[in-house]
């Protein structure tokens, strides 16, 4: 049932430049292709829309969720009750001055990373074949090939739960390894902006491909996945450990374990949300029975399960 009485969502319908689609399926919107729908999927079209829509689901009791290009995203087969508010094409501008490059939490980092080889600038370049929204990659602090995202960025627009609109400097985002302020408190990223250097564009670009190159050779690129499934755990890689209990090609349902990365799920086409949730769970428990160490997920969990979440699979 839906947790949205018709007159809220009449007043969301109400303000400006916000677009408002009802039972949404959220399997459109993630890379995996899986997950239930959205009582409401709303869009706002300026960083002020997006900003009164927090303001006003906040004083209204409305639960929502954030949603960028849904890269390092379950969501669960009976979906999300409430709002998912989306951010990606619809706040996607980039613009430059100087150094300092200026990105909407929408904008693809691939598309991000392209125009910093156009223009010249240097920093970025590990970034190159990371999937997903800026405004994504700043929350999980995403990195790769020795670079993370708090290496580039300078300062985060945000808003808080009351709809205002305030900038937090680099020392106030709490960037950690895969982790940030906005998993811990109520921030959505707005805008970021990133302090970069002058380079030459031709070594930029090479350099960005040749990263690009090295993740395709590896990683599953080509089929429907979340990216990497677990975070790397202390001294050791969760590919390395899922390799070594024989978890390529493992399969529940429609979702299977990559048979060209052992930390990738993917999407055979017919997975379910739960699918997916039973095969992490799998994978968990005999990596602890080997290795004694507990696999923490790195992709995130949300909506509601069709049934209750206590686990009867067969992990012998």
């Amino acid at each position: 049932m839906a947790l949205i009485d018709a007159e809220s969502i009449g007043r969301v319908a109400g303000l400006e430049n916000v677009q408002i689609l009802t039972n949404e399926p959220l399997s459109k919107h993630t890379s995996l292709g899986v997950g239930g729908p959205a009582d409401f999927f709303v869009i706002p079209h300026s960083i002020a829309a997006l900003a009164e829509l927090i303001r006003y689901a906040t004083d209204a009791g409305v639960p929502y969720l954030v949603l960028g290009e849904g890269t390092n995203i379950i969501v669960r087969d009976a979906g999300v009750r409430g709002m998912v508010i989306r951010i990606a094409d619809n706040l996607s501008e980039i613009h430059r001055d100087g150094t300092q490059v200026t990105a909407q939490a929408g904008a693809r980092v691939a598309m991000l990373c392209r125009r910093c080889c156009e223009w010249g600038l240097t920093g970025l370049e590990f970034a190159g074949g990371i999937p997903g929204s800026v405004g994504g990659a700043v929350v999980m602090n995403a990195g790769a090939y020795e670079g993370e995202m708090r290496q580039v960025v300078d300062w985060v627009t945000a808003i808080k739960p009351s709809g205002k609109i305030e900038r937090l400097t680099r020392d106030e985002l709490g960037l950690r390894y895969r982790d940030s302020i906005f998993q811990h408190e109520d921030l959505i990223v707005a805008e970021v902006g990133f302090l970069l250097e002058e380079g030459e564009a031709r070594e930029i670009r090479a350099r960005t491909y040749e990263i690009v190159e090295c993740r395709c050779s590896m990683q599953p690129l080509a089929r429907r996945s979340a990216g990497s499934v677990f975070k790397r755990p202390d001294g050791d890689y969760a590919g390395r450990l899922l390799e070594a209990i024989g978890a390529k090609g493992l399969q529940v349902g429609g979702a299977m374990i990559s048979q060209k990365h052992a930390n990738f799920i993917v999407n055979g086409g017919v997975a379910t949300a739960s699918d997916i949730l039973s095969l992490i769970e799998l994978v968990q428990h005999r990596v602890q029975e080997r290795f004694g160490i507990r696999l923490e997920p790195e992709v995130m969990v949300v909506g509601e399960a069709d049934t209750p979440e206590a686990s009867d699979i067969d992990t012998e």
